[in-house]
């Protein structure tokens, strides 16, 4: 069994690049490679400060490379100061080449994507996205759409190996469809920060009952970046502090198992990666089965910016700070 030390060491090796981050390098160049005219559509994500110095996956840090533009900025044919300057480029150019046009239909202010499959088992499809209309914000809802996607493109695979199983249609309960829907709730919405909730729910084909979980999406405006617990923290070593305190604070209410608590709030990005970003605080969600058992449902925990202070980057702190006016 791993010890506390251990596990915390685990915790700030290198880890992988956030799926969100990951995605908005790629959403941001068009899903091309960044290099003028080269236009490849095999992607990598390249530090443009190796890991080896930054120890970080900065959004500003990250651009979309071919893997042949990919190894040559490892040789430096390609140098940092060039990099640099086509992501600066990618940023300005975003707002002056989106057309503005999605494939959703358009449901009120929601765009929606939809799609039924009438294989065996075959699956049904909904997932409902914001559509925000001035430029800086449209960022957003193009990072939002394309993670929809990402989840369709799920279903799709799993329907097309079924597709390849003759034995699919023997089973029982075959007749009952993969279904995925997503609705959001945006927690906050100004000129500095989009924070948004996502319920999934998510129903197996012959499974007893369907499942429920939440994702968090946060995302700086200006300049835009996806605001993950990395970014918050500014160091990963600051992770172990964090936890403690978050620990304390469910354990002050008395509800929670210790032991419960204890696993629930291992030093481990995972566990409290799934925040919004609320005008004087953090809202951190647990779901089933982390702090507590399946009947107790989400746990939730709101923290203010001011008792976040010690563990966060203060640069970071301030940029998600709401400005008041009066």
């Amino acid at each position: 069994m791993l010890t506390r030390m251990q596990m915390e060491m685990e915790t700030l090796a290198r880890l992988a690049i956030p799926a969100e981050t990951r995605r908005a390098v790629l959403v941001e160049s068009g899903h091309r490679c960044a290099i003028p005219r080269c236009n490849q559509t095999e992607l990598d994500v390249h530090h443009i400060v190796p890991w080896e110095e930054c120890k970080a996956h900065e959004y500003s840090n990250l651009i979309a490379l071919c893997p042949t533009c990919h190894r040559r900025a490892h040789k430096d044919e390609i140098d940092r100061k060039s990099l640099r300057l086509y992501k600066e480029n990618l940023a300005k150019e975003f707002g002056q080449h989106d057309n503005g046009m999605f494939q959703a239909d358009v449901v009120e202010v929601r765009r929606r994507l939809a799609e039924e499959n009438q294989g065996v088992p075959g699956f049904s499809f909904q997932f409902d996205f914001p559509d925000f209309p001035s430029t800086v914000e449209r960022i957003v809802s193009r990072n939002i759409e394309a993670w929809g996607y990402e989840l369709l493109a799920g279903l799709q695979e799993t329907q097309a190996q079924n597709d390849l199983d003759p034995d699919v249609v023997n089973y029982s309960l075959s007749h009952l469809k993969n279904q995925l829907t997503g609705h959001y709730h945006v927690v906050r919405r100004d000129e500095r920060v989009i924070s948004i909730l996502y319920a999934i729910d998510l129903y197996h084909s012959g499974a007893a009952h369907g499942g429920r979980s939440s994702t968090a999406t946060n995302y700086l405006i200006r300049p835009f970046r996806p605001i993950t617990l990395d970014y918050l923290l500014g160091n990963i070593e600051h992770l172990p502090a964090l936890a403690d305190y978050i620990r304390e604070r469910l354990s002050e209410t008395g509800e929670y198992d210790e032991d419960w608590l204890a696993a629930g709030t291992q030093p481990m990005v995972e566990n409290f990666s799934l925040f919004n970003i609320e005008r004087y605080g953090l809202t951190f969600t647990f779901p089933e089965y982390s702090i507590a058992c399946f009947a107790a449902g989400e746990q939730k925990l709101w923290v203010g910016f001011d008792s976040l202070a010690p563990f966060f980057d203060p640069q970071a702190l301030a940029s998600i700070r709401s400005i008041e006016t009066y």
